[in-house]
């Protein structure tokens, strides 16, 4: 049966992941999401860089040619895939970065058939401009790229510039973690000033514009795994407060593991979310397929 509201998990959401031209040679799309579904998910977003398909990647490119054509041809066998899977939800769309979102350049991939929502994604802040600012414009950008398209986005990974930048990606010391852990969040008379110079975010500003555009924020697997693969504890205190003030403030959140590849697979964020309080029916945007909650469903 397909998922209802009543009987969705955490673990069963996971609106991000690579399935493309990152997808190994060996691999066909049916085995990439029949391993999804084996591991539990219920409700899937398959996806894929967009710049990828208008030539934009140096990086060889497996499965699909780097074009609106390549792009297509995806779509179509994302449809042939959900045939092979009636009792799952499986949607598909393009991860834009900002700059992309509101490009007539991007267009054709928002417009081809089968194209069931975006993420928006963000990247490095322009010089100049704080990370905070950077996210509020790409929100504002996520909307105007859904109205214009009449298809539902959201803000993937808001932190991952800033956990690069301080817990580092992976390898040796003494470049990573790339910087020492902080000192207790309850050491500060105002831990939320704190967290918010630490990030450079206006978290109250970044929730406000969220709440009033209706775009919701991911918790992102691969950001949470970044974290502790640094073993950055004080950083994820923060993590966990940038996410909580945004949720009390009513901005909705999203699930995604990120998962590039099945040969190194990724669990949704499940832990994260139960963590903050999250449960299935808290994330709104799943409304798009699966209605309003309600009695019964």
């Amino acid at each position: 049966m397909r998922p209802t509201w009543n009987d969705l998990e955490l673990h069963a959401l996971d609106l991000h992941i690579h399935a493309g031209t990152e997808r190994p040679e060996a691999y066909t799309l049916l085995d990439l999401v029949g391993y999804a579904v084996a591991t539990g998910r219920r409700i899937m977003c398959l996806t894929d860089h967009s710049g990828r398909f208008l030539g934009f990647s140096r990086k060889p490119l497996a499965h699909y040619e780097g074009s609106i054509e390549g792009w297509r041809r995806f779509a179509g066998e994302v449809q042939e895939v959900r045939e092979r899977f009636p009792d799952t939800i499986i949607l598909f769309g393009p991860e834009t970065g900002f700059g992309g979102l509101t490009s007539d350049a991007f267009a054709p991939l928002f417009e081809a058939p089968g194209v069931d929502l975006f993420l928006g994604e963000p990247g490095v802040a322009p010089e100049g401009m704080s990370h905070g600012d950077y996210l509020i414009a790409g929100v504002e950008d996520i909307a105007r790229c859904r109205d214009r398209y009449k298809i539902p986005g959201f803000l993937v990974h808001p932190l991952r510039d800033v956990i690069n930048r301080i817990c580092g990606k992976t390898g040796p010391s003494p470049a990573h973690p790339k910087h020492p852990q902080f000192p207790p969040l309850e050491s500060f008379a105002d831990p939320r000033a704190h967290t918010e110079e630490v990030l450079g975010v206006d978290i109250g500003r970044l929730a406000e514009t969220c709440v009033r555009l209706d775009v919701p924020v991911e918790i992102n697997e691969s950001d949470f795994g970044r974290i502790l693969g640094q073993n950055h504890q004080s950083f994820l205190d923060r993590y966990f407060l940038f996410y909580r003030s945004l949720i009390d403030a009513g901005v909705s959140v999203v699930l995604g593991s990120d998962m590039h590849n099945v040969e190194h697979p990724a669990c949704t964020p499940f832990f994260p979310a139960a963590t903050l309080g999250v449960t299935p029916r808290d994330i709104r945007f799943l409304a798009h397929w699966l209605g309003q909650p309600g009695r019964g469903t």
